[in-house]
């Protein structure tokens, strides 16, 4: 045994591009209920009742045809997102203007 040799002999295969389209539809469908329901953060606790009561159809089909890590992606990059919208409205809000060049982070 090897330091990188792992206890199963399975080995992981990549999704191909029709299973991941079904993982990002049931994603799409599990988001749009969040979103439906005001759930700002899906690793809250707040919100576990929410989504326990009207998305967990949903969350069970999002779970079943996405990788593990996927979904654990997928719902971070949820709360980064309405994250970054709430900044750029509030910034709107007070008269924050768009930069007339785009910023490169290199």
């Amino acid at each position: 045994m090897g330091l990188f040799s792992s206890s199963s002999d399975t080995a992981t295969v990549a999704p191909n591009r029709s299973k991941r389209q079904v993982c990002w539809d049931a994603r799409d469908e599990y988001l749009n209920c969040l979103e439906k329901n005001n759930v700002l953060n899906p690793f809250e606790d707040k919100y576990s009742s929410v989504i326990k009561k009207e998305c967990a159809q949903q969350e069970k089909e999002f779970e079943s045809k996405c990788v593990k890590s996927w979904v654990h992606y997928f719902k971070e990059k949820y709360v980064v997102d309405l994250k970054r919208e709430r900044f750029l409205k509030d910034m709107e809000a007070q008269g924050g203007q768009q930069l007339p060049f785009p910023i490169d982070k290199k």
